[in-house]
């Protein structure tokens, strides 16, 4: 009972925590603002009609999720019962009953890792080779059973498998699977006006937000935006990622669907191992929510103020760089954030433009870069003033030999 009252509370989605003053000319920017589907905002909603444009109802998001979950099997099998076999020239898995699996890469790596084949690449590589013939895939048949022999014959693997002979995860027994369906109704249970932005999630995976569109409005700063805030929201039936809620803010202006940074609040981070009780993580989610809610106007408000963190007389490219080799970026990482903040952010020369530059670039990589990306924007909003300074002596003493270092030559 004591449960189901919170759950209301959270439910009501107080998003009168979220206004700073109440003199604040809520969407005042967006409500002018000319965009691609025309002015103003879309019905009954304070969000511009290109970003509404841009999201996407839960029901609507909940149908990807569904295609082809009734066709969806898991099976629990013992190691002395799965061979590799070459089924006409393609790499497959046989369990006893002799159903044969084709294990998608993710797969295949996963398998690769958990069987201890000696580089968890090479099979990869073999089946991903221009010119892949039926004698790779016998190398790759070797290799599998090889380590197959090695591990422990009574060891219990899940395949996660699909009724047209996909095997889209080999995870360990221990795995514990939370249903992308069930994940995105809870947060829709405590978030009901949310719409859902940036998807790019898909069957097995959910990368996106949920926008918050009472949220958006003018927080007093001196740029041409309005600012509001989302609920990052992250699963995996797969094995790729945890459960993950983080509260995010954007700027209005960025009509891409750019994650303004991420706000430090109170994170989850399930893991996908052993008996997970459901209506525990439930309320998990609820506490989580309605302590992020309140905390959105103050990352906003650190957000904005970023702006007086300025380079001074340190070239930009320094700064980048700087950050760059802390956050130990891959070159093409750092060279797309370089990019990104000459294309579209020159305007700001202090950590303002760099955080959104950072986040911009998120978006080129694939999902996983996107979420570390956000996070380093996230990171990079809480930099206090000694901090900034430190970095931007050191960043001053960097000269052409580092930025080879750290940049591709396209930099």
């Amino acid at each position: 009972m004591e449960n189901n009252i919170f759950f209301e509370r959270v439910k009501m989605s107080d998003y009168k925590k979220l206004k700073m003053t109440a003199d604040k000319s809520e969407g005042s920017f967006v409500e002018t603002l000319q965009g691609q589907t025309g002015v103003g905002f879309a019905e009954n909603t304070r969000v511009h009609k290109d970003w509404w444009a841009k999201t996407q109802s839960y029901d609507e998001t909940m149908e990807s999720l569904q295609r082809g979950a009734d066709e969806r099997e898991d099976i629990l099998e013992a190691t002395k019962n799965i061979l590799a076999v070459n089924d006409n020239g393609k790499f497959k898995l046989q369990l006893l009953d002799g159903r044969t699996f084709a294990p998608t890469d993710h797969a295949l790596s996963q398998f690769s890792i958990r069987t201890n084949v000696p580089s968890s690449t090479v099979i990869q590589k073999l089946r991903s080779q221009a010119g892949s013939d039926s004698q790779d895939v016998d190398c790759m048949v070797d290799l599998a059973n090889n380590s197959l022999r090695r591990v422990d014959q009574d060891k219990q693997f899940r395949l996660r498998t699909y009724t047209d002979g996909t095997c889209r995860a080999f995870v360990t027994d221990k795995y514990a699977p939370i249903d992308n369906r069930w994940f995105l109704e809870t947060v829709k249970e405590f978030l009901p006006n949310g719409r859902v932005s940036h998807w790019r999630g898909d069957e097995d995976t959910i990368f996106g937000n949920v926008l918050l569109p009472d949220t958006i409005m003018d927080y007093g700063q001196e740029d041409d935006s309005d600012y509001g805030g989302m609920i990052s929201i992250g699963n995996c039936e797969i094995g790729t990622r945890r459960v993950s809620l983080m509260s995010s803010i954007f700027r209005a202006i960025c009509m891409n669907g750019c994650i303004w940074g991420q706000v430090k609040g109170k994170e989850i981070k399930q893991r996908h191992i052993g008996t997970i009780d459901l209506d525990a993580l439930k309320l998990q989610m609820a506490e989580n929510i309605e302590y992020q809610l309140p905390i959105l106007p103050d990352g906003i408000r650190k957000f904005i103020e970023l702006q007086t963190k300025t380079a001074n007389d340190v070239r930009m490219k320094n700064v980048i760089a700087a950050i760059s080799m802390d956050s130990k970026l891959a070159k093409k990482e750092a060279t797309e954030v370089f990019t990104q903040w000459a294309e579209h952010e020159r305007q700001d020369r202090n950590l303002f433009g760099v955080v959104n530059a950072i986040t911009r670039a998120g978006q080129v990589f694939d999902n996983q870069t996107w979420v570390k990306f956000d996070a380093l924007g996230g990171d990079l909003v809480d930099m206090k003033q000694d901090r900034w300074d430190s970095l931007l002596k050191r960043a001053e003493s960097l000269d052409e030999k580092d930025f080879e270092r750290v940049f591709a030559v396209s930099a």
